[in-house]
């Protein structure tokens, strides 16, 4: 088990880096919408002969990803009176539709798709791992060069960038988070990838309320989350994906039961202190 958890540890945290932006936006189907939209890419490369670990595929997988990067950002004007999530979702709705009737066409497209949801981190290889610490690295790297102009934008504070500097920078932050997605898909699956980017800082923003702060819980949580996950996993023989899934939801229900008693105002002074 020393490659999927190591595999976790190098993933969970780089997720929570793009998650807590996207939770406090309120973007949430952005998430499943880029996944999926990598996915789609993996499925197409599968339907055309290629390995789902194959570096065709992962190119693939990327540029579909890409796309809806470069479609979320641009779609946020002129909407009117329709929520820039609502298009979010239809994006996600068309790319899981294209991903069934893509994989319909394969004679493993059942068991292709159950493994695009749930994942195979069992079967990482310390090749990939190692791969995916050295890309994820200059990604955190690029992620905290930007960091104050995204969360300016995340916090909607008044000299957050506006106009086409917005736009681009949404782009790259969308750009940057389809390149995590596209690697972690293949390896953990869009259920896992999703909870990466949401759970952890939904159980961070339960207790304070700014990105920041945010940071120094919800990673811990994530990579707490992921290692249960992968024991149950392991000691009960349960599907890897679910459980970790699983993990994560039951603490999200625990923690909102404690937060219906305990007050917000005094948590957070004691964490300012």
């Amino acid at each position: 088990m020393q490659w999927p958890l190591l595999a976790a540890m190098v993933m969970s945290p780089v997720h929570c880096l793009f998650g807590l932006h996207i939770v406090r936006r309120g973007v949430i189907f952005i998430d499943l919408a880029v996944a999926q939209m990598a996915a789609l890419g993996m499925a197409v490369a599968v339907a055309r002969g290629h390995d789902v670990h194959s570096a065709a595929a992962y190119w693939i997988a990327l540029a579909f990803a890409l796309g809806s990067a470069l479609a979320i950002a641009l779609s946020r004007h002129k909407l009117g009176r329709v929520p820039h999530e609502a298009i979010i979702g239809i994006i996600f709705v068309l790319a899981s539709a294209l991903g069934i009737v893509v994989l319909e066409q394969s004679p493993h497209g059942l068991e292709e798709l159950r493994d695009l949801l749930s994942g195979s981190i069992l079967l990482v290889m310390p090749k990939d791992v190692q791969s995916t610490a050295i890309a994820y690295g200059l990604i955190l790297l690029t992620t905290l060069l930007l960091w104050k102009r995204t969360t300016a934008i995340s916090e909607e504070n008044p000299d957050a960038p506006e106009g086409i500097r917005r736009t681009a920078l949404d782009f790259l932050f969308y750009g940057l988070l389809a390149f995590v997605v596209a690697s972690s898909v293949k390896i953990a699956g869009v259920l896992v990838v999703f909870t990466w980017l949401v759970m952890p800082p939904v159980l961070a923003f339960f207790w304070v309320d700014r990105v920041s702060r945010g940071l120094v819980l919800s990673i811990p949580l994530a990579l707490l989350g992921s290692a249960i996950g992968l024991w149950l996993s392991f000691q009960y023989d349960w599907p890897t994906g679910p459980a970790i899934v699983m993990v994560f939801g039951i603490g999200v229900v625990l923690t909102y039961l404690v937060r219906l008693v305990v007050p917000m105002r005094e948590v957070a002074v004691r964490i300012e202190s």
